[in-house]
């Protein structure tokens, strides 16, 4: 029996699917779609057209002019009503709630964000799937558990494709642990960035909707809301290794201060540290535009900073903060390739201090 049968295996259920159209909505929705607009123009195109025909036919004037232009009116709309097809089709979304609880956490507020993400799959999404998995209560994870609820979140995806066959995108609501989060990203990314957007909440007062915060693709940008640090040596590190601290809530000297200690105490040799770049500040600007700009920046920071040529192929870490949505994302564009390369870090308010994933390997009287 594998470690990933004895701690449980993933859930997939189905959450529900979008309401269908009530009676009185058919016609709005005809007109929406560009039903209306084929059928109508199609009968106007047809019937100008079939008494131009006849009018040349017969030699009448001026009548073959009205009737061409009838004609031409007519196919207008047929061509508007495969804009507006086009366009309906196109924003065919589905809806996929990953969900990891930590029985060592506040489950209350794992519980709230779940439903309020199941609601709003089934208020916006022509379905809405959903997969969770219970993560061992001794603390003791591994990333084959990760990659097993990524996995069975990749296999939902592709049952709503196979269901929906006009759906363009994958809105993902991710519920669990930040460094969970990013090596569920990791997984994700490295096959279907391209059609998977992460969303966030707007809000903590219980009744706000999400928005689409962190598509998994590459995205251009120049916003830049936070303030890089120069590449920090720290004392007696191990120069192969480099660690990324984000702060994303503002907290200041605080977090500089547990993530340096953490990193004497694991053996990083650099640091590169990121905050919000209004001093004081709390919280990003709840936006695409924001949230986007947030990964863009922080790869973009790793990518030019000034790394030793041992430290850039060496062991690399980074310590999250702020929403899973960016943390999905940034597993998606730093470690979906270089997997084996990276750990991330959480703080663990229990304990006061940062937990890693994978954790480091355990010393056994065998080993010592």
């Amino acid at each position: 029996m594998t470690a990933l049968e004895r701690r449980g295996i993933p859930r997939l259920t189905v959450v529900g699917s979008g309401n269908p159209p009530r009676e009185s909505t058919r016609i709005a929705q005809a007109v929406k779609d560009g039903t209306a607009a084929i059928a109508g123009g199609g009968a106007v195109a047809g019937g100008f057209g079939v008494e131009a025909v006849k009018a040349v036919i017969t030699g009448e004037k001026p009548g073959p002019w009205w009737f061409v232009a009838g004609c031409v009116l007519g196919l207008a709309f047929v061509a508007l009503g495969f804009r507006l097809r086009s366009r309906a089709t196109g924003n065919v979304e589905v809806g996929i709630v990953a969900a990891a609880a930590d029985p060592r956490r506040v489950l209350d507020r794992y519980r709230l964000l779940t439903q309020q993400a199941e609601t709003f799959g089934r208020n916006t999404c022509v379905m809405t799937l959903k997969t969770e998995i219970h993560l061992p209560d001794d603390g003791i994870w591994d990333r084959e558990i990760v990659d097993a609820l990524a996995d069975q979140t990749l296999a939902a995806a592709a049952l709503a494709e196979g269901v929906t066959p006009d759906a363009t995108q994958t809105n993902l609501f991710p519920i669990m642990p930040l460094h969970v989060a990013f090596w569920f990203g990791a997984r994700l990314g490295h096959t279907h960035a391209q059609r998977i957007t992460a969303y966030a909440t707007k809000g903590d007062d219980g009744t706000s909707s999400f928005f689409a915060a962190n598509p998994l693709r590459v995205v251009e940008s120049t916003v830049k809301p936070l303030a890089a640090e120069p590449l920090e040596p720290v004392e007696g590190g191990d120069p192969t290794k480099v660690a990324l601290a984000v702060d994303l809530q503002g907290l200041g000297r605080s977090f500089s201060e547990q993530v340096k200690r953490t990193c004497r105490q694991d053996g990083i040799g650099y640091l590169i540290e990121l905050r919000l770049m209004e001093s004081g500040s709390e919280k990003l600007t709840t936006d695409t535009e924001t949230f986007s700009g947030v990964v863009e920046q922080i790869c973009r920071t790793w990518r030019d900073a000034p790394l030793p040529s041992a430290a850039r192929t060496g062991q690399h870490a980074i310590f999250l903060s702020g929403p899973a949505s960016i943390a999905v994302a940034l597993g998606a564009r730093l470690a979906s390739q270089q997997r084996g390369a990276w750990t991330a870090y959480t703080f663990d308010s229990r304990a006061n201090t940062y937990e890693p994933l994978p954790a480091p390997p355990t010393l056994t009287p065998d080993t010592a």
